[in-house]
């Protein structure tokens, strides 16, 4: 089966390796790219810090990583965890839900008003932190990179994109990034007969708003869930 794969290079050349070891073609064409913002984290004592995304390590100052290692850390996914790892945390706590499930299990140990540091991007909805407010903690967000589409997608690889029978959906800005490009390049009939695996609803909502027919989501936002969607697809 020949997947379209268009979460940015890193994530998705990792993505990439799986499905071909899975015995499947993937065509990797991000359809957005990581930035960095260069904000800087203050230095400032927390209780905690909160990841929902691996950019946001991979964009923590050296310095500022090694200041905050000691601290319990809150992620995302077993990626984001490995990537936590590489960046010197230790005490680290993996969800395997979203942020919000994330939110209900710091709150399990920690009580307000923990100081509570949030890493992480942008665009991105406020979920996080508005449920970390709600609950009465202070949560210092400070955003470490940006998302942005890729200029000129597909460029010189349109045969390619016309050649896919699937697309895997990671992030809803990519959806969004990769509509507006495909519209723009005469590629969405195409894409609106593919099949479409996506990572959560929300991932899959401009898809749908679009007219879009065939989705599907997966049962956890994991990749190990979106590769278990693909191959009951295969089966």
């Amino acid at each position: 089966m020949r997947i379209l794969v268009t979460r940015p290079l890193e994530d998705g050349a990792a993505t990439a390796r799986r499905l071909s070891e899975a015995g499947h073609e993937a065509v990797l064409l991000p359809a957005t790219l990581i930035a960095a913002t260069k904000n800087r984290v203050p230095e400032e004592p927390f209780d905690a810090v909160i990841v929902t995304s691996g950019n946001a390590l991979r964009h923590l100052e050296p310095h500022a990583a090694q200041r905050l290692s000691a601290l319990p850390l809150y992620c995302v996914g077993e990626k984001t965890a490995s990537v936590a790892q590489q960046a010197g945390f230790t005490a680290i706590t993996r969800g395997d839900g979203d942020g919000r499930a994330l939110v209900e299990r710091l709150s399990a140990r920690f009580s307000p008003p923990a100081k509570l540091l949030y890493l992480t991007g942008t665009p991105r909805k406020p979920h996080v932190e508005a449920a970390l407010h709600a609950l009465g903690f202070e949560a210092r967000v400070v955003e470490l990179y940006e998302t942005r589409a890729v200029a000129g997608w597909p460029g010189d690889h349109r045969t390619e994109v016309e050649s896919v029978t699937t697309a895997m959906h990671f992030s809803r800005a990519s959806v969004e990034a990769l509509l507006s490009a495909a519209d723009q390049a005469g590629l969405q009939t195409h894409l609106a007969r593919i099949a479409h695996l996506c990572l959560s609803a929300d991932v899959a909502e401009p898809l749908r708003a679009s007219g879009f027919q065939r989705i599907d989501v997966a049962e956890k936002p994991t990749e190990d869930a979106m590769l278990a969607l693909l191959a009951s697809k295969k089966a």
